[in-house]
């Protein structure tokens, strides 16, 4: 099975969550930091794209001041400090992305996209 890319910030309580809950699963994946290494930029604006100014982390100091501001601006803070964006993320395959943990949501993500076996019965 081919290994998922995990895009999280270390020291993230949520990304920690969810890393163990892939494990818990069996899910192989690569943790990549994206403080460090974003994830590609097309797949950031498809995150803007669905979920508007709910992709950005509340608790971020410059929430308040991005929550209203265009897609560009949103793209451009993240170019600058990626703590901006809603983690963590992971890439399924061509298009098909999660951003935020929601394990209900993941399990059946993952299972569609042959990640996790489907429950016999």
């Amino acid at each position: 099975m081919e290994q998922l890319a995990f895009y999280c910030k270390k020291g993230c309580k949520t990304c920690q969550k969810a890393a163990s809950w892939l494990r818990e699963k069996g899910v192989p994946f690569e943790f990549i930091d994206y403080t460090k290494r974003l994830p590609p930029e097309d797949v950031v604006r498809r995150i803007f794209e669905e979920y508007g100014a709910n992709a950005l982390r509340r608790r971020h100091p410059r929430f308040k001041e991005l929550k209203s501001a265009s897609m560009e601006a949103w793209l451009e803070a993240v170019r600058e400090d990626a703590g901006v964006l809603i983690r963590p993320i992971v890439l399924l395959d061509a298009g098909h992305y999660l951003a935020g943990f929601d394990p209900e949501f993941w399990q059946a993500a993952l299972t569609q996209h042959g990640f996790i076996p489907r429950q016999e019965g």
